[in-house]
C-alpha cells in the first residue's frame, strides 16, 4: 500500500474508503490483512498515521541509519572490541554528530543521493505539489506512488 505517502489526516479516509470496496466474500487472509493494518496503524495509539506518514519527506527508509550503522561496523572491526575500546569510538561519534546538525541547521551539509534516487524523489515531489494543488485525486496518488515503487517488470 502506498498510503504513508499522504498526508496524515487523509491516510484514514482512503484506508476506509479501500477497504469499503472490498466485497464481503473476500478471502479469509485479506480480511485479516485489512483488520492487522487497520488495528495496527490506522487506529493504533502506539503509531497512528501521524507517525509514519512520508508525505512531502525526503527520507523515508532507514538506508541513512544503516550507512551510518556500516561505518562505525567498520571502524569497530565488526564489533570485536571491548567496552573500553568501544566507548572512545561512540564519543567521537556523538562530537561528530554535534558538528553535523550544526551544518545541517545552517543547510552546508548536503545528503549524498544517487541520480537513480533523485529522478525517483523528483516524481514523487511532483505528484505531491500536483495533489496539493487538486490535480490529482487521493487514489490517483496513491496509484502513481504504488507504481514508483512498485516491482519492474
Amino acid at each position: 500500500m502506498a498510503l504513508p505517502f499522504l498526508p496524515a489526516e487523509h491516510i484514514q479516509p482512503a484506508f476506509v474508503q479501500l477497504t469499503d470496496g472490498l466485497s464481503d466474500d473476500v478471502d479469509d487472509r485479506v480480511a485479516d490483512l485489512v483488520n492487522y493494518i487497520e488495528s495496527t496503524w490506522i487506529d493504533s495509539r502506539l503509531w497512528p498515521p501521524s507517525a509514519w506518514s512520508a508525505y512531502r519527506s525526503s527520507v523515508r527508509t532507514n538506508n541513512d541509519v544503516e550507512g551510518w550503522h556500516n561505518r562505525l561496523n567498520q571502524r569497530c572491526r565488526h564489533g570485536n572490541l571491548d567496552l573500553y575500546q568501544l566507548a572512545p569510538l561512540l564519543y567521537a561519534e556523538a562530537q561528530f554528530v554535534t558538528v553535523q546538525a550544526v551544518l545541517v541547521s545552517e543547510r552546508r551539509l548536503l545528503r549524498y543521493q544517487r541520480r537513480a534516487m533523485r529522478k525517483l524523489q523528483g516524481r514523487i515531489a511532483t505528484y505531491w505539489d500536483q495533489y496539493a494543488a487538486g490535480v490529482l485525486t487521493t487514489s490517483s496518488l496513491l496509484k502513481k506512488c504504488a507504481y514508483v515503487y512498485g516491482p519492474v517488470n
